[in-house]
C-alpha cells in the first residue's frame, strides 16, 4: 500500500502523465483527420453517448482517447493524493498563504475535471431545431414547444431549466417564409467549470508575486 501511496504522490507521476497527455492529445488531432466518419458527431453530443455508440467499433482509431481518459485520471488522482498528504504536513507546520497556493490549485484543478466529468454523463445536446416564423417545434424529448412569433437576428441564448437556447441559423424558405433553427444544451458542471477555472488562475496568479518573508 505505501508502494501505491508513494506512487500517487510522486511529482514523477505527474510530469510522466502529464507527457502521456500531451502525446495522446497530440495523436488525437491526427487520427481524427484520418477518420472524419468516425468522429465527426462526436460534438453532437454528450461525450457518454458517444462512447456508448462508437467507443468500441473501432478500438485502434480510439486509442489515444483511452489513453487521453486515463491520463487525465491518473493526474486528478495524483493532485488529490499530493493534496491530502501535503495539507497534513502544512496544518502540522506554520501555515501560509504561499504553502496552500499550490493546494488550492490542485482543489480547483480537480473541479474542472469532475464538472466536466458531471457534465459529460449528464449533460445534454438537443441540434437542428428548425422553426418557421408563426410556427413551433418539438425540442428533442423535453416535452417542451419552441414558437417562432417574430424573427430578429439578435445572436443571444435564452435559458430556461438549465437548457441553454442558441440561435445556429436562419433564413427564408424558397417561397420567403422566415425560419430560424436552434439548437439547445444542458451543461450541469459550466458554471462550476468556470468557477474553478478563475480560482486556479487567481491562486496561479497570487503564487507569481514576490514572496515575502513570513509567507516563505
Amino acid at each position: 500500500m505505501m508502494a501505491v501511496w508513494r506512487f500517487f504522490t510522486s511529482h514523477k507521476t505527474c510530469a510522466w502523465t502529464g507527457l502521456a497527455f500531451c502525446l495522446a492529445g497530440a495523436a488525437g488531432s491526427v487520427v481524427m483527420g484520418r477518420y472524419p466518419e468516425l468522429f465527426s458527431d462526436m460534438d453532437a453530443g454528450i461525450l457518454a453517448d458517444w462512447f456508448a455508440r462508437k467507443g468500441l467499433i473501432a478500438p485502434a482509431p480510439t486509442l489515444w482517447l483511452y489513453g487521453l481518459l486515463l491520463a487525465t485520471a491518473l493526474m486528478t488522482a495524483n493532485a488529490a493524493c499530493c493534496t491530502a498528504e501535503r495539507l497534513v504536513q502544512i496544518f502540522r507546520g506554520k501555515v501560509t498563504l504561499r504553502r496552500l497556493l499550490p493546494h488550492v490549485m490542485h482543489v480547483a484543478f480537480l473541479g474542472v475535471v469532475l464538472s466536466h466529468l458531471v457534465s459529460s454523463l449528464y449533460g445534454d445536446r438537443i441540434h437542428g431545431v428548425a422553426v418557421p416564423q408563426g410556427g413551433f417545434a418539438h425540442v428533442g424529448s423535453t416535452g417542451w414547444i419552441l414558437s417562432l412569433d417574430r424573427f430578429d437576428a439578435v445572436m443571444a441564448p435564452v435559458f430556461h431549466e438549465g437548457y441553454g437556447i442558441y440561435i445556429k441559423n436562419f433564413g427564408a424558405t424558397p417561397w420567403g417564409a422566415p425560419f430560424a433553427v436552434f439548437d439547445a444544451n444542458r451543461d450541469p458542471g459550466a458554471v462550476a467549470i468556470l468557477v474553478s477555472s478563475v480560482l486556479f488562475t487567481v491562486a496561479n496568479l497570487i503564487y507569481l508575486l514576490p514572496a515575502r518573508r513570513e509567507d516563505a
